[in-house]
């Protein structure tokens, strides 16, 4: 996290970037195309030696895991509009709600 500098309306701005970078991206999409590779080969490798006689069956709901979940995970995020928050700090400081006092209100103390 980087240190805060101060700037006009009390407002926020740090001096890191706090965004993901390219290679970041490139490392997961080339992870989950190697999941989503070995899920296919595996259920390949099932189909080609042990469906004739229904053996070694576990092999089939592991392999559609392993060749389907990636592609459901980007779906998701893709579908959500990554919508990650990068600091919690920055929400809070975002919020523009006067909090009002309760003197003059219905549950305010009574003078």
């Amino acid at each position: 996290m980087g240190t805060p500098k101060g700037v006009e309306n009390g407002e926020y701005e740090y001096k890191e970037n706090q965004g993901l970078t390219k290679s970041y991206y490139l490392v997961v999409f080339i992870s989950s195309l190697l999941i989503s590779t070995i899920g296919g080969s595996l259920l390949g490798w099932w189909l080609h030696k042990y469906h004739p006689t229904n053996r070694q069956l576990w092999m089939v709901p592991f392999s559609l895991i392993l060749l389907f979940t990636p592609a459901i995970v980007c779906f998701s995020l893709i579908i959500s509009g990554f919508r990650v928050s990068k600091n919690e700090e920055e929400d809070v400081l975002s919020m523009s709600q006067r909090i009002h006092p309760l003197n003059d209100s219905l549950c305010g103390p009574k003078s």
